[in-house]
């Protein structure tokens, strides 16, 4: 977004202040006074008067005490040669007035001219000893009989980019009070002293950090731990030689009563290995019907030893995901939709993709897990929804103690973690559920990065079924499935839908 330049307005009555013009008086412009500047840089306004040397519409309290003084000694020159030309005569008279007059005036001029000077070597900061003058060297430290708005220059709020933790907040160092110096005043900055302007906060500088480990980013509190961390989540990330997905995505959106939250990253896996980092294999796509009275997710994971997985389960997800839109849009209800097309369909352009690329289809698998949810309970409170899936994807409903997995468990035994079903080559081997969601419950489509833990770490179950109790915001989601756990190193993707509570809340 494009901010305008200080002291410029473009049309508008309030505009930017320069650093210097930040004790500009209030008021109609009629009877504000001119553009004169104050020791430090500070307008005419503000205790002090006006710059040294400078008696231009000079204030009250500058004549005073040299004016009174002055012409006293003026009148009593001429009284003194009043005096003496009576008594000598008419042409010692006339002597006498001129005489008294030009030794009054001299004697006026000569006191204002030491009491301004002294009055300026007060205002001036330290003293007119102790440095060059404004404009011809560097600039003096600030007075302590100075206003305290001298002392900081304000920034407005907009060129902030980021907030200072309160912990690191801190005074700014004398060294960074000083006041800019006054120069000569131009025909932008006389157009900008007339406009009312409020003075932004001054944001605080942090003074010290905390210590970060080499390659690691500054951000938000550290992800949780599972179990016992691992040593990969220390190293810094490498990027894929190829361009690639994002390695991290979230979005946050309410679709009628729901809210839903989706996050996926990269796992420690893929983005470590300097010559061997690989993209984000996961993928998942959020929509609804036209008529909004359906959510409708799809969540894919692309499996790590095909080279091109990452771009099969983005168009998975995006097909599903159109597919599904489709059959609700033509009328068709959620329990009657045709979860067979559905996969199929989605098997169909991934295999398309791939010969256009000239990719083999053993490059392009990957497994993947497809909901519909109404956007509005029945009668009842309760929700009928379809879910459908292959391959570990899994889906899980949130209950009063617990997580239950609904779909997506994997096979025990030697076998174990072996997939026999995926896209393209097995479409048909696809599973569908429907099962009832209640007030207050949630609902998470997982790839194996988020499933697994669910599903073998008691506690990483109790630590998702606390956290997730109620809506989070996009970015906690991010950062709960960026979770540190040893030999858990693959990608992670959650999308979490929450269904309010029979009251109306959203727990």
């Amino acid at each position: 977004m494009n901010q305008d330049p200080p002291g410029h307005d473009y049309g508008h009555e309030q505009g930017y202040a320069y650093p210097y013009d930040r004790a500009r008086p209030q008021g109609p412009k009629s009877a504000r006074r001119g553009p004169g500047r104050l020791p430090g840089g500070a307008p005419a306004g503000t205790p002090g008067g006006q710059p040294p040397g400078d008696h231009r519409g000079t204030s009250a309290g500058r004549w005073r005490p040299a004016g009174v003084i002055g012409w006293s000694m003026a009148l009593l020159a001429l009284l003194v040669g009043t005096l003496g030309g009576i008594m000598a005569g008419p042409y010692g008279a006339t002597a006498g007035l001129v005489v008294g007059a030009i030794a009054g005036f001299l004697a006026g001029e000569a006191v204002m001219a030491v009491t301004s000077r002294k009055q300026d070597e007060q205002t001036m900061p330290g003293g007119a000893a102790d440095g060059p003058r404004q404009g011809t060297g560097p600039a003096a430290a600030p007075s302590p009989h100075a206003p305290a708005s001298w002392h900081s220059t304000p920034v407005p709020a907009s060129w902030n980019s980021t907030t200072t933790p309160a912990a690191w907040q801190s005074p700014p160092s004398p060294a960074d009070e000083r006041p800019p110096t006054a120069g000569p005043v131009g025909a932008e900055e006389r157009v900008a002293a007339t406009r009312p302007v409020a003075e932004p906060a001054v944001p605080a500088v942090p003074a010290v950090r905390k210590r970060v480990p080499s390659g690691a980013a500054w951000a938000c509190p550290p992800p949780p731990v599972m179990y016992q961390p691992s040593r990969l989540a220390e190293l810094p990330w490498r990027l894929p030689q190829q361009p690639a997905p994002p390695g991290m995505a979230a979005d946050s959106a309410r679709v009628g009563d729901l809210e839903v939250r989706a996050a996926s990253v990269v796992g420690p896996g893929h983005r470590i290995d300097e010559t061997g980092a690989g993209p984000r294999q996961d993928s998942y796509r959020i929509g609804r019907d036209a008529a909004a009275r359906h959510l409708v997710v799809a969540v894919a994971d692309g499996m790590s030893d095909s080279s091109h997985s990452d771009a099969a389960a983005a168009v998975a997800t995006l097909s599903l995901v159109n597919s599904l839109r489709r059959q609700l849009d033509e009328g068709v209800p959620p329990f009657h939709l045709d979860h067979g097309s559905a996969f199929l369909e989605a098997a169909q352009h991934v295999h398309t993709h791939a010969r256009q690329r000239q990719w083999s289809a053993d490059s392009v698998r990957t497994v993947a897990v497809a909901a519909v949810v109404p956007t509005g309970a029945a009668p009842d409170g309760d929700r009928d929804v379809w879910i459908a899936g292959l391959g570990d994807t899994s889906a899980w409903a949130r209950g009063p103690h617990r997580w239950t997995q609904l779909l997506g468990e994997k096979e025990q035994g030697p076998d174990a973690g072996r997939l026999r079903t995926y896209l393209p080559h097995t479409p048909e081997a696809v599973e569908r559920r429907h099962v009832s969601l209640g007030p207050g419950q949630a609902l998470a489509l997982t790839t194996d990065g988020v499933g697994d833990v669910l599903a073998e770490l008691p506690q990483a179950h109790d630590w998702f079924h606390h956290h997730w109790a109620a809506p989070v915001t996009a970015l906690d989601l991010l950062l709960h499935i960026s979770y540190d756990s040893h030999q858990r190193n693959d990608d992670r993707t959650a999308v979490v839908v929450w269904t309010p509570s029979a009251d109306g809340g959203r727990r």
